[in-house]
């Protein structure tokens, strides 16, 4: 077996923006479970009763903070494009910029290098 590095990380996670963030988190113990932030979607989406077809019937859960803010210039993504991208293709996006930095890594140098991407991703709700 061939030996592997990871030399960048990037990640998002609820209560953590990034890397040194979620290890923060850890190390303190903090639950980032939270109450379902206004606006994230309807409270008529609730109902107490678990039996109650259609609905959940909690309101609290893990959320990432700012995923609105998307800075699609920076990605030359026009803002009309920008809106109709799945959020988790916003968030990849930005995680594997943040990736390529912390490893100091130009991206514009990895044309043509022997490179693997390893990208993990969870869900497919906003």
């Amino acid at each position: 077996m061939e030996p592997i590095a990871i030399v960048g990380i990037g990640c998002r996670f609820p209560g953590a923006s990034g890397p040194q963030a979620f290890w923060e988190m850890l190390r303190n113990g903090v639950d980032a479970i939270s109450e379902t932030p206004p606006g994230r979607w309807s409270a008529s989406f609730y109902d107490e009763d678990p039996t109650a077809p259609g609905k959940m019937n909690t309101r609290w859960g893990g959320f990432l903070a700012q995923i609105d803010r998307f800075d699609a210039a920076f990605f030359k993504i026009s803002p009309v494009e920008a809106v109709q991208i799945d959020p988790q293709q916003r968030l990849l996006l930005e995680v594997t910029w943040e990736s390529l930095e912390d490893a100091g890594i130009v991206p514009s140098r990895l044309a043509g290098a022997p490179v693997g991407v390893f990208i993990g991703v969870m869900s497919n709700d906003y």
